[in-house]
């Protein structure tokens, strides 16, 4: 009988994104090209005879309530009836509060890997509502690896976006919180027509519309954490094809050609001790 399980937990970032409208219940309407990338968590999931514990190699991680996974095993155990418990260990590669949707990441990568785990029978459509319970982005990471997100970001389409470029990403080394940034953000509709659930698209495309679009986060995070701007500026020195914000910051990604210069530009962009700086791919996950 099988009682532990490991699974990978992959990164995402925003090739663009648009704070569209503030809806009635606070939330935003957004519009996203989301796509992951091979950064990715490891987490083991292990049966024990009661109760959710969670385990991390990173102090940075919360290990209580606090954390999505804890919640995604909740709702997984009470939907499931499972009268036993799991331990949830958790080795962390996505820097925490970081644009790269780490969180939401790991508790969809629960719900799958319980599932796996247990045997259980859950319908794609009753897991789907549990990760929307969960958060926003949470269904996300049961797509393909690439979509166009739209409502709070779980409504989503998925898309054939390009997978022939490698990717810097830098984090700066510290959280930026997604409540502040929302309540800061001025919504910005979008005035011209876009083919955006184009299901194939070229690299060209995808940077002649990022550069149209852009991060609606990004003016007011960098205006605050002027840091963040230094590192979209050193990606673009660095010989970026287009280099931007993911999610509400403040980890920053340059677009290369290829891997070679990629590392090269990585290798200029260890200018602090605190910045932390990855080479990775977008990648098709699921």
């Amino acid at each position: 009988m099988t009682k532990k399980i490991r699974v990978y937990s992959p990164a995402k970032i925003n090739l663009f994104l648009k704070a569209l409208r503030q809806r009635k219940d606070g939330f935003h309407d957004i519009l996203s090209w989301m796509q992951m990338v091979d950064l990715q968590d490891q987490i083991d999931l292990q049966k024990t005879s009661q109760g959710i514990e969670i385990i991390s190699d990173q102090k940075s991680v919360p290990t209580d309530s606090s954390n999505l996974a804890f919640w995604a095993a909740e709702f997984f155990l009470h939907k499931t009836k499972i009268a036993g418990g799991v331990r949830i260990m958790i080795k962390k590669r996505i820097p925490v509060g970081a644009g790269l949707g780490g969180g939401s990441s790991n508790a969809a990568s629960v719900l799958m890997g319980l599932q796996k785990l247990f045997k259980t029978k859950l319908t794609y459509a009753e897991i789907i509502i549990l990760a929307k319970k969960l958060g926003s982005d949470v269904p996300f990471f049961f797509t393909s690896g690439s979509a166009l997100a739209a409502g709070r970001g779980e409504k989503l389409h998925s898309l054939r976006l390009p997978l022939n470029y490698w990717l810097v990403l830098v984090n700066p080394g510290f959280e930026v919180s997604t409540k502040w940034a929302y309540s800061q953000v001025e919504a910005s509709p979008i005035k011209h027509r876009l083919a955006l659930k184009a299901k194939q698209l070229t690299l060209a495309e995808i940077l002649v519309q990022q550069k149209k679009l852009g991060n609606d986060f990004q003016k007011i995070v960098c205006r605050r954490f002027p840091e963040v701007g230094l590192i979209i500026e050193k990606l673009e020195k660095s010989g970026a094809l287009y280099a931007a914000m993911s999610g509400s910051g403040p980890t920053a990604f340059g677009i290369f050609k290829d891997r070679s210069t990629a590392r090269q530009a990585a290798r200029r962009l260890k200018l602090k001790k605190t910045w932390r700086v990855w080479v990775v791919r977008p990648i098709r996950f699921r």
